[in-house]
């Protein structure tokens, strides 16, 4: 199942991406930090928002980014039933 890293609402303030703590074929457990933005002078961690493999990045460091933008695609395995 894919999952969207969304980046949550921080205020009016610009965000601007950072850096990834993840690269693409990493496995992440839900919780973990996977990238980071700079709003109004202080760093703030995105989180994973499930556990599963990073297959994609959508937005790069020093990018300008907007409230509910993805920023990257989780996939992660669904059990079996």
């Amino acid at each position: 199942m894919r999952t969207p890293i969304v980046l949550p609402d921080l205020g009016a303030a610009p965000v601007r991406l950072t850096v990834w703590f993840s690269k693409p074929g990493d496995v992440v457990f839900e919780g973990d930090r996977v990238v980071e933005v700079a709003v109004a002078g202080a760093t703030f961690d995105v989180s994973a928002p499930a556990t599963g493999r990073l297959i994609e990045r959508s937005a790069w460091p020093r990018d300008l980014l907007t409230p509910g933008q993805v920023l990257g695609v989780m996939e992660s395995e669904t059990p079996d039933v």
